[in-house]
């Protein structure tokens, strides 16, 4: 029998791992969570979080090391923890809560559940206790146990008609107004450039994403409407953030998001995702507007990930924490004493000056984040720097690398790793090394990531196979990584194993009589929602990403049957689509690559 409190210990998930000595007896999850909530007649208390969350680390310190906190959660709950890169179907459902209650969501995720499942509570982050701004999490556990112990019923009632108030209608085939294809196209370029920030880049205001997908589509765009404002609009968001201190000017790759409209102090953790498609849309970007600077980039996105993330077998890890020692940005940033005591006192003054570094500072205790002004008109020009400065900011990175890291999670996603295959193969028309990279992960991921019987795995832990059924976001990535592998090579295996991956895909994650697919596998744990989605969130969607592996399958073929799959995706959605086809915009691109082909445009 496992201790209460090392429930956790028998994991492979390093988020999982992280609070295995907690105070808190937590539960993966599973039956024997909901078997003992039943029995005992508990509410079952989930968190879901991941690694590289600052304030999942935040919560973890303030509350799931509280004994105060502790002894309530095991003896008036059933504590389960997720790791939603783990479980994203867990996270999937339990965000679509979140949303319909707060009208927000986010991580951590706090929910209280009926022993069925059932949210009858719901939150993002909470203080350990009270604040003056917000609820405390004691309070609310101390407030549920009362509520539990007079009104279980009344709270079972309440949450039974929330999951049945939020659970989509039956699809009823030509009960919604639909779009045509092509009218989506322009209208979500339309919505696109009104959201744009015409001066920092960008879309809407803070915090600020990098969005890769829309810039994917803008690009798309652009090639199906030469001389549209899409290429400008695109262009100026990467030159941005370039210069914005969402980039690693030292030791490269992008953050997660920006905190301010003008991305000059990010939240610091990187994704692999996120800088898997950037990286993609630097080198497109710099090819189509004639910016070697552009590429160099993508070239700089690159080698982070060679350098940083890349596992020894073959997969790259999916994130980097924002935090190091306890301390948000502390391995990222500088006071102008640090840098002098490595540049000398002349020289630092400049490179300060350059990058901005205060004796104030821009960021927490006086320590200032690397960025760089941007004029308009300059960026070009200025986008790289003269040898010295890049002299000196080698010499930074050098005395960086001795400081603690930020902790690394080696998870390898399917989606993620499929994201970075379709990057490297589509670079690798123009860099041979990148190409001989994406054959490499490919076969990573055709040995690690499938089983036995060749069903597509989530996540391979360092040193192991894939655990846990792929979503649809995993199918949905790697089947583009996979097209993109076979337009570069020409190589008939690629166009098998995109075949077998697709018709495996339609088998488990289609509907009869519609288009599209759902997140969750047929076979999947029972949740309480099904999830179906198309429009993109920071990454692109699954069912986007399927479409654009299916229509740049049909531009490497010609066979009008990807054509067809691709625009029955499309069709599975056009009425969310034709009322905001800007969320779209990485299933628009797939319209717009066959808009492209069927044209006679360039591949």
């Amino acid at each position: 029998m496992i201790p209460l409190e090392n429930r956790l210990c028998l994991e492979n998930s390093p988020y999982l791992l992280s609070h295995a000595d907690d105070p808190v007896g937590w539960f993966p999850w599973g039956p024997e969570a909901f078997r003992k909530a039943r029995e005992e007649n508990l509410p079952v208390f989930l968190s879901l979080g991941f690694s590289a969350c600052h304030w999942c680390h935040v919560n973890h310190r303030e509350s799931f090391l509280d004994p105060g906190i502790a002894e309530i959660l095991n003896s008036r709950f059933v504590p389960v923890k997720v790791d939603r890169q783990e479980r994203p179907d867990i996270d999937a459902v339990y965000m679509a809560f979140c949303t319909a209650m707060t009208g927000g969501g986010g991580w951590p995720l706090t929910a209280i559940l009926t022993p069925e499942g059932l949210p009858f509570f719901i939150g993002t982050y909470f203080p350990p206790r009270s604040t003056s701004r917000m609820p405390g999490l004691m309070e609310i556990l101390e407030e549920i146990t009362r509520r539990w112990d007079r009104e279980k019923l009344e709270l079972a009632r309440y949450a039974a008609q929330l999951a049945e108030k939020i659970t989509p209608r039956p699809f009823t085939p030509g009960e919604h107004a639909g779009i045509a294809p092509r009218k989506a196209v322009d209208l979500a370029f339309d919505n696109l450039a009104r959201s744009s920030d015409p001066l920092n880049g960008g879309f809407g205001t803070a915090p600020k994403f990098p969005l890769p997908g829309n810039l994917l589509f803008l690009l798309a765009y652009d090639r199906l409407n030469p001389g549209s404002e899409a290429l400008r609009i695109a262009v100026r968001h990467l030159e941005s953030m370039r210069f914005g201190g969402i980039f690693d000017h030292l030791g490269y790759g992008f953050s997660r998001y920006s905190v301010d409209q003008k991305w000059q102090v990010p939240h610091f953790e990187k994704m692999l995702g996120d800088n898997a498609l950037l990286a993609l849309a630097y080198h497109e970007a710099g090819q189509a507007a004639s910016r070697p600077a552009l590429e160099l980039v993508s070239s700089e996105v690159l080698e982070y990930l060679s350098r940083d993330m890349r596992r020894e077998d073959g997969g790259y890890c999916s994130s980097e924490d924002a935090d190091s020692m306890g301390e948000e940005g502390l391995f990222y940033t500088w006071t102008p004493e640090e840098i002098a005591e490595v540049l000398g006192r002349e020289e630092a003054g400049e490179f300060c000056r350059v990058f901005n570094v205060t004796s104030g500072g821009n960021f927490e205790r006086g320590r200032s984040v690397l960025w760089r002004s941007r004029k308009e008109g300059e960026a070009a020009e200025l986008l790289h720097l003269d040898p010295v400065l890049e002299r000196h900011c080698r010499a930074l990175f050098e005395e960086r690398s001795a400081r603690v890291r930020p902790a690394r999670d080696s998870s390898a996603l399917a989606e993620w790793n499929g994201l970075m295959l379709g990057t490297l193969a589509r670079v690798g028309t123009k860099r041979r090394a990148c190409l001989d990279e994406a054959r490499h992960l490919w076969g990573f991921c055709r040995k690690h990531l499938f089983d036995d019987v060749g069903r597509l795995r989530r996540v391979s832990y360092e040193g192991g196979q894939g655990v846990q059924k792929g979503c649809l976001d995993d199918y949905g990535a790697l089947l583009w990584g996979l097209a993109e592998l076979y337009g570069s090579t020409g190589e008939g295996e690629f166009l098998d194993e995109g075949e077998r991956l697709c018709a495996g895909m339609e088998s488990l994650f289609s509907r009869p009589g519609r288009g599209g697919f759902d997140f969750i596998p047929s076979d999947g744990d029972e949740l309480p929602l099904r999830i179906r989605r198309a429009e993109d969130t920071g990454l692109p969607s699954g069912n986007g990403m399927a479409a654009l592996g299916m229509a740049r399958f049909y531009k490497f073929t010609g066979d009008p049957l990807w054509k067809e799959k691709a625009l029955s995706v499309f069709s599975g959605f056009e009425p969310e689509i034709a009322r905001f086809p800007g969320g779209f915009a990485s299933l628009l691109s797939a319209v717009a690559e066959i808009g492209i082909f069927d044209a006679g445009g360039k591949a």
